[in-house]
């Protein structure tokens, strides 16, 4: 055909044939459907427009793929089979030409919502001149249909048209069938690799975890120390292992760090870590924690009832994977022997030094120990300025921190009651000082604990021992009573109160402090009132109302009140000298007298008593 020559049907017809032929070598559906319905214009030089759908079984409606001469409002037309004209040459299975408007509008019966769209498709026009419709079909079914239309004149569209159209939709369905068959196996295919891959990947890992396990059983297998342990997973693992006992304190490392406490390894993220710590030791299952660019994986060591210590592992930013989580798990269950055969032995040493401790309060003096003794009494609290809280973990870190302070020196170490006891038989003068070091290395391990030690005078004999003993547990608890945050106190400094805390006993003494003090301790307790503990904040700084109103949080006008209130209740003024020495007695007798029975002076402890569980 020369160039400006209208094409004969020849040439049309041979076009459909090399377009079907075309289409049958195009595998990409999306691709496929566009193609289609640019060459039926294409061969149908009087459409203006066309539109082809899809039929969807699940939900039995034609759907349309694609359009061209239509608007965006098209694609939201959805027909039932049946429905309109390319509703109808889907059902009945055959092609249709429309000649005219008049021949078309009966037929084109869509739901008023799906004419108004088509109309704003076609711009305002409602129907079009002329049409020809097709349905796609293959050997057992239809699986859509399609339609071009003319939009400015009637009769337009010729029965060879309509056969060209008809050939070009039956060699489309071939083509949509062979794009769908070919996604189809591509999916599957897809879906073949991604299992495969997956049961690799399996495989793979079930092999890594075997060969973890394996090395790990021979840590147990060989009788290793954690030691080896935390060396064997830190190289299996290819990260950082520490392994820490209940109190966080680092038993061994790799590699080795400097740090005393786990949550020294990172000071910028102590938090994360000592909450990582806390919740593994509540929830008894592993914990991770966010620091920076790692994370800290850590396993609970469990011991009965008891978490005795942590093996955690520090990994890039994306943690552990399975394989590696469970190493570290089952590491930490290995290290669980060795931390249940350490624990009994501290409980059997606690208790033996509970027995030693024991014969010299009976005042029998074991072999080993000769007098001149000295004793210390540690107690420890939450809070500054709060109530003590005892918490058998911090006893037992308190106490360990002595026993690295003191490693050869002390004649007795345990936990008794609330208290840590520490003995010296023949001590060093520098006691006092290295107590203070043990308090500081308890601070670095129990940031959010306090604690304070009260030491004896030098026990000359071992008579003297059970006196000495009770006299410095009624100083630690009197301190704990009024608040003292002393951290090392010396039971000879305090002087004259020695005195009174001996006549707290006296019952003339006492009865004395109680016609003094009684009406502002009555309305204390009546009214939910402060008088008593304003008093002794006042007098505990030196009368210094301002330092008094700071220890108490609250604002000094409240302590100048309240002490007002309080010498008019008992009578006596704190502006003279003998007054307020008088109610200071007073008071400080009354505390002493508040104390349990068996903390009074001249009160024999009951040998009875063990140390702490």
């Amino acid at each position: 055909m020369s160039e400006g020559e209208e094409p004969t049907g020849i040439d049309r017809l041979e076009a459909v044939i090399e377009i079907n032929r075309s289409l049958a070598s195009t595998l990409d559906a999306d691709a496929l459907t566009h193609r289609i319905l640019r060459e039926a214009i294409r061969i149908i030089p009087a459409a203006d427009a066309g539109v082809l759908l899809l039929y969807e079984p699940d939900r039995e409606r034609l759907v349309v793929r694609h359009a061209i001469g239509f608007g965006p409002s098209i694609y939201k037309i959805e027909l039932a089979p049946g429905e309109s004209l390319t509703g109808r040459a889907f059902k009945e299975r055959r092609s249709v030409l429309y000649q005219t408007k008049e021949a078309l509008i009966p037929q084109q019966d869509l739901p008023p919502d799906s004419h108004r769209l088509l109309a704003d498709a076609a711009g305002g026009v409602e129907f079009p001149h002329s049409a020809l419709v097709a349905p796609l079909l293959t050997m057992d079914r239809p699986i859509g249909a399609m339609i071009v239309e003319n939009f400015s004149a009637p009769r337009v569209f010729s029965q060879f048209d309509l056969r060209l159209f008809e050939g070009l939709a039956q060699g489309a369905a071939v083509a949509m069938v062979n794009a769908q068959l070919f996604t189809s196996e591509r999916a599957a295919r897809v879906r073949l690799e991604t299992v495969n891959q997956l049961v690799s990947e399996q495989r793979d890992q079930l092999e890594r975890r075997v060969q973890v396990q394996e090395s790990l059983a021979d840590i147990v297998r060989e009788g290793l120390s954690a030691h080896a342990l935390v060396a064997r997973l830190a190289r299996l693992c290819g990260v950082s292992v520490f392994l820490c006992d209940a109190l966080r304190t680092i038993r061994t490392a790799q590699p080795p760090t400097d740090a005393l406490t786990l949550t020294g390894i990172d000071d910028e993220h102590r938090d994360s870590i000592s909450a990582a710590l806390n919740e593994a030791e509540m929830t008894r299952s592993p914990q991770r924690a966010t620091l920076g660019d790692n994370v800290l994986f850590v396993a609970p060591i469990p011991g009965g009832s008891e978490i005795l210590g942590f093996l955690c592992a520090l990994f890039g930013d994306s943690g552990p994977d399975e394989v590696h989580a469970a190493a570290v798990s089952s590491a930490a269950h290995i290290a669980a022997t060795e931390f249940v055969e350490r624990r009994a032995r501290e409980e059997g040493h606690i208790r033996a030094e509970a027995d030693t401790l024991e014969l010299l309060i009976q005042g029998k003096a074991p072999n080993a120990l000769r007098a001149p003794y000295l004793l210390a009494i540690g107690r420890i609290h939450h809070d500054i300025r709060g109530e003590a809280k005892v918490n058998q973990r911090q006893l037992r870190a308190l106490l360990a921190c002595a026993q690295r302070e003191f490693p050869d020196e002390l004649g007795a170490a345990t936990v008794r009651g609330d208290h840590v006891v520490l003995v010296w038989a023949e001590p060093r003068d520098d006691v006092q000082k290295r107590l203070r070091i043990t308090l500081e290395r308890f601070a670095m391990l129990e940031a959010d604990w306090y604690a304070s030690f009260v030491m004896s005078d030098l026990i000359d004999a071992v008579s003297e021992f059970a006196d000495a003993f009770g006299e410095a547990r009624l100083v630690a608890e009197l301190h704990r009573r009024v608040g003292n945050v002393q951290s090392v106190c010396a039971v000879r400094s305090l002087g004259a109160y020695r005195l009174i805390l001996r006549s707290a006993g006296a019952r003339e003494v006492l009865r004395l402090c109680e016609d003094t003090l009684g009406e502002v301790r009555r309305y204390d307790r009546q009214r939910q009132t402060a008088m008593v503990k304003t008093l002794r904040a006042y007098l505990d700084h030196g009368g210094s109302t301002k330092a008094a109103a700071h220890a108490l949080s609250v604002h000094p006008h409240t302590v100048q009140y309240r002490l007002g209130r309080l010498e008019k209740l008992s009578g006596l003024r704190l502006s003279v000298p003998q007054e307020r020495l008088t109610l200071e007695l007073c008071l400080r007798i009354l505390d002493s007298a508040s104390l349990p029975d068996d903390l009074r002076l001249g009160h024999r402890p009951n040998t009875l008593e063990g140390p702490s569980a």
